[in-house]
């Protein structure tokens, strides 16, 4: 079934509200990739803040518009601030988008994952792998990287993860799922480049995280941050001259993401429903 052609409305009207607005995003992220994350959010228009001393968490998450937790780089200490941080987004009913890196690679992250996404969150966003073991609570694969998904589960992936933990489940690969446990979105944008630059699962998480801060409809603003990053990676793929690679492929991505329009983020997406 094609995409609504509401819903594609829907996912731009956010795009353009973030855009607008500058909301305030407060991350507890992974230091491989924290300055991706930073400075993607300011080519979509949002104010990125980075803290994560015990001392001051509740304080600066209280004065965000949206909390993104990040696993990718996990510790006692740093879990215990993401804790704190949770709460009191809680309290403020500010959106909580967390992404479990690597969820399947050790204990820790495993625990650490369910306590969040159990305690209330609003979006997860992962790999096939991370969704599979939250879904299943066993873990299988190894590292952060995805495991080969069958494109004919994803969605039903998404959907039952959903329902699951009761909270919109967005699972990205080759292809994306986003669900709300029942609204399931299938979107097939995208370069196979976004696999050769660290992060870029990271900094899809932070754009989400964007677009949670301008509308209560999560399903939704995970479309609008994961078709963000996949019109703009195809914008800057189509630049690339053959001499070049990864490296300016980074730099241009950020410039699409910079200069990427809502007229073009409709045009090019290609959206269908489960």
């Amino acid at each position: 079934m094609m995409m609504n052609i509401k819903i594609n409305d829907g996912f731009t009207a956010i795009y353009e509200y973030v855009k607008k607005q500058k909301p305030l995003i407060h991350h507890l992220t992974n230091y491989v990739t924290a300055g991706d994350c930073a400075n993607i959010a300011l080519c979509f228009g949002a104010s990125p803040i980075m803290a994560d001393a015990a001392e001051e968490i509740s304080e600066i998450t209280a004065s965000a518009d949206a909390l993104v937790l990040n696993l990718g780089t996990m510790n006692k200490v740093k879990f215990a601030s993401m804790e704190l941080a949770a709460v009191r987004a809680r309290k403020k009913g500010i959106p909580i988008v967390i992404d479990p890196v690597g969820v399947m690679a050790s204990d820790m992250r495993f625990e650490a994952a369910r306590e969040i996404i159990r305690g209330g969150v609003s979006i997860v966003r992962g790999n096939y792998a991370e969704c599979q073991t939250l879904l299943l609570e066993t873990r299988r694969g190894k590292g952060v990287d995805s495991l080969v998904a069958c494109q004919s589960e994803i969605g039903h992936l998404a959907e039952m993860a959903a329902q699951k933990y009761g909270c919109v489940f967005a699972v990205t690969g080759k292809e994306d799922a986003i669900s709300d446990g029942k609204n399931t979105i299938i979107g097939s944008n995208g370069v196979e480049m976004l696999t050769k630059v660290t992060g870029t699962g990271c900094m899809t998480t932070t754009l989400i995280g964007c677009a949670a801060a301008a509308s209560k409809d999560y399903l939704l603003s995970a479309l609008c941050g994961i078709q963000t990053m996949n019109v703009a990676a195809e914008k800057a793929f189509m630049e690339l001259k053959d001499t070049e690679g990864p490296g300016t492929f980074k730099t241009r991505l950020l410039d699409a993401v910079y200069l990427l329009s809502a007229e073009e983020l409709a045009k090019m997406s290609k959206l269908r429903e489960l």
